[in-house]
């Protein structure tokens, strides 16, 4: 897996697809992480990603902060989000 902390390296869009052509990214900004991978790999994306170290050490340290979410609270706040944003374009084209 490619690590790029795009905050550090001032590399392009164009070069990230590049990496993740290959294999996948973990995008480091801000101090978030993001992953980039192809879209149409599942399997072998997910091969790899066990094969990984640093995202076995990113999980570990995922588990670890002890911050845990109900299915259920995600599925409603993504819900909510949706309607929000059909409401918006609803809006939009009556405008």
């Amino acid at each position: 897996m490619k690590v790029i902390d795009i905050e550090k390296e001032k590399i392009g869009l164009a070069l990230i697809f590049n990496f993740a052509r290959k294999e996948s990214v973990l995008l480091l900004a801000d101090g978030e992480e993001f992953i980039l991978s192809r879209a149409d790999d599942f399997e072998a994306e997910a091969q790899t990603l066990r094969n990984s170290s640093y995202f076995q050490s990113f999980l570990d340290r995922r588990m670890k902060c002890g911050i845990s979410y109900p299915i259920e609270d995600i599925e409603k706040e993504i819900e909510d989000e949706l309607k929000a944003e059909s409401e918006t374009v609803h809006q939009h084209k009556a405008e």
